[in-house]
């Protein structure tokens, strides 16, 4: 091990404060030079980042409805955790005999809004491991959601960063004493969830009546808006006009960057399902307190 990095993607910025928290205790504790992967903006996601058998990677990602954000998905998948040999293309065995040279060791951890976190992490799980990562640990933490400051709202708060800092020591701990984590015998981490087909939590409001916030975009109060831009350097799909905030011509994933960033407040979304379904979720899940939980072997 001579590298760790801290990868994430994170538009409200719990993830990344949880991931780097993981990342840097690591690299104290275990040596290792340090470093951090924000893919959150547009133009930080044109080239995928490769990983060799030298690095330690902490990804994460927030939850969305229940999955891996669907829509950044695909650049999640082009990023390899492995190098290359002679004789293969991209990682790929070409018949030769020759295979590939040790993955990086990885981590794939989530963040959720205090509902649950579904099928996400073991979905974060297979995409690694399908690219070539050996996963060893894992974790899923609460952290405010997207549409709301009441649930898991102010997290990840100070505990739960001192926790990811301890998770990080014992990740190192245990790499550092068991040398057979970092062989190329490898089991992946095991992590609650379902195998594919993955499921995706489906909104709902009053009667159990579905109802699909696809197309629904955050409007702008002009009397409150000061045209700085920063929603529109901000989004993590680059759908705010940076000439005029009010437009929105590309796909919102209701992040919550926008609204929750804006200095001045001038951000909403006032569609009635959605308000509803967020009024819905914090009067089930706001007052409870959930607990980070942390996936290793000994």
């Amino acid at each position: 091990m001579k590298r760790v990095f801290a990868l994430f993607f994170s538009p409200t910025g719990g993830t990344g404060k949880v991931v780097k928290s993981m990342a840097r205790s690591f690299a104290v504790a275990s040596g290792c030079d340090y470093s951090e992967i924000d893919v959150t903006l547009p133009g930080k996601r044109e080239s995928a980042p490769r990983f060799g058998a030298d690095d330690v990677v902490f990804f994460g990602v927030p939850v969305y409805i229940g999955r891996v954000p669907n829509l950044i998905r695909p650049f999640f998948a082009s990023i390899k955790g492995c190098r290359a040999i002679a004789g293969t293309v991209d990682g790929v065995i070409d018949g030769s005999g020759n295979g590939v040279k040790d993955g990086a060791v990885g981590i794939p951890v989530v963040t959720y809004g205090n509902r649950a976190y579904d099928d996400a992490l073991i979905e974060l799980r297979d995409i690694m491991e399908q690219n070539g990562f050996r996963t060893i640990a894992a974790a899923a933490f609460p952290a405010e959601h997207s549409f709301s400051t009441t649930l898991a709202g102010g997290r990840p708060n100070e505990n739960d960063l001192q926790l990811a800092e301890n998770f990080g020591r014992k990740i190192a701990e245990i790499l550092t004493k068991n040398p057979h984590y970092i062989c190329n015998a490898h089991t992946p981490i095991a992590v609650p969830g379902n195998p594919p087909p993955y499921s995706y939590y489906k909104a709902v409001i009053n009667n159990n009546k579905s109802i699909d916030i696809r197309k629904v975009k955050p409007l702008t109060d002009t009397l409150k808006c000061t045209g700085c831009g920063l929603c529109a350097r901000l989004c993590p799909m680059g759908s705010i006009n940076i000439s005029d905030p009010s437009i929105v011509d590309g796909i919102c994933i209701k992040c919550g960057a926008c609204i929750k960033r804006c200095p001045k407040g001038a951000k909403s979304i006032t569609d009635p399902d959605y308000l509803e379904h967020k009024r819905l979720l914090e009067a089930e899940f706001g007052n409870i307190v959930r607990k980070a939980e942390l996936f290793y072997t000994i």
